[in-house]
C-alpha cells in the first residue's frame, strides 16, 4: 500500500473534521461538568442524556460527512484519481474516522468514569455498566461507518445509524435488568460481573469482525461510482 498517500488522505480528513469534532467534545465536557456539579436529579439526567447524545452524534457526523458526503458531492472521483487504490482509500477512511471518533470517545469515557468514582452520590457500581454502554456506542458507530463505506448511500447510512441508536434504549433496559448487573449496579464498589465481561468482549469481537468484513468487501471492489 501507498503509505504516503494514506497519510495525506488521513490528514485531509483530520483538517476537514477536527473543528466540529472538537466542538462536540467541548459539549461533552459541558455534560460532564453537569454530572460532576449537579445538585438535582434533573440536571444529572440532562447531563447523562447530553453525554450519550454527543457520542452518538459524533459517530453519525463522521460516518456521514467523511464518507457519504464525499461521494454525493462528487469528490470521490477526484480522490480515486490520485495514485491510490481501494486498499489505500479504505485504510485512510478507517484510520481517520477511528482517530477522530476515538479521541472524544476516550476522553468522555474516562471523564464519565471519573465522575462516577469522584461523586459520593453516584454509586461506584455504575462504572462497569457505563463502560459497557460506551463500548455499545462504539459498536454502533462502527456499524454506521461500515454502512457508509460499503453502500455510500445516505439512506442506508441513516437507516443503520437510526436503528442502532434506537436499539440503545432496548439494550440499556435489557442489560440493566440482567440479574448480576441489577444486583451490583447500585453497589458501593464496581463489580465486573460475568455478564458485563462477556458483553464487552462480544462488542469488541463485533467491532473487529465488522472492520474485517468492510476491508474484505472494499478491497474486492473495482468500481466506486
Amino acid at each position: 500500500m501507498n503509505g504516503v498517500m494514506i497519510r495525506h488522505l488521513v490528514t485531509k480528513d483530520w483538517e476537514l473534521h477536527r473543528v466540529p469534532t472538537a466542538a462536540a467534545m467541548a459539549t461533552g465536557l459541558l455534560a460532564l461538568a453537569m454530572l460532576l456539579w449537579s445538585d438535582t436529579r434533573l440536571v444529572f439526567y440532562v447531563g447523562s442524556v447530553l453525554l450519550i447524545t454527543v457520542v452518538i452524534t459524533v459517530g453519525i457526523y463522521l460516518a456521514f460527512l467523511s464518507v457519504v458526503h464525499e461521494r454525493t458531492q462528487g469528490m470521490l472521483p477526484f480522490v480515486m484519481s490520485l495514485p491510490i487504490g481501494t486498499r489505500e482509500y479504505t485504510m485512510s477512511k478507517i484510520v481517520s474516522n477511528g482517530v477522530l471518533f476515538l479521541i472524544p470517545w476516550t476522553v468522555l469515557g474516562f471523564g464519565a468514569a471519573a465522575v462516577i468514582l469522584v461523586r459520593d452520590s453516584v454509586p461506584d457500581g455504575l462504572l462497569p455498566y457505563a463502560t459497557l454502554l460506551m463500548f455499545h456506542m462504539l459498536t454502533g458507530y462502527v456499524l454506521a461507518l461500515a454502512a457508509a463505506l460499503i453502500t455510500g448511500s445516505e439512506g442506508w447510512t441513516i437507516a443503520v445509524a437510526g436503528v442502532t441508536n434506537l436499539a440503545l434504549q432496548g439494550f440499556m433496559f435489557w442489560t440493566s435488568n440482567l440479574p448480576d448487573v441489577a444486583a451490583t449496579i447500585n453497589g458501593p464498589l464496581p463489580v465486573w460481573t460475568s455478564s458485563i465481561r462477556w458483553l464487552i468482549a462480544a462488542e469488541l469481537v463485533a467491532v473487529v469482525a465488522i472492520l474485517a468484513i468492510v476491508w474484505s468487501w472494499q478491497v474486492r471492489r473495482t468500481d466506486f461510482t
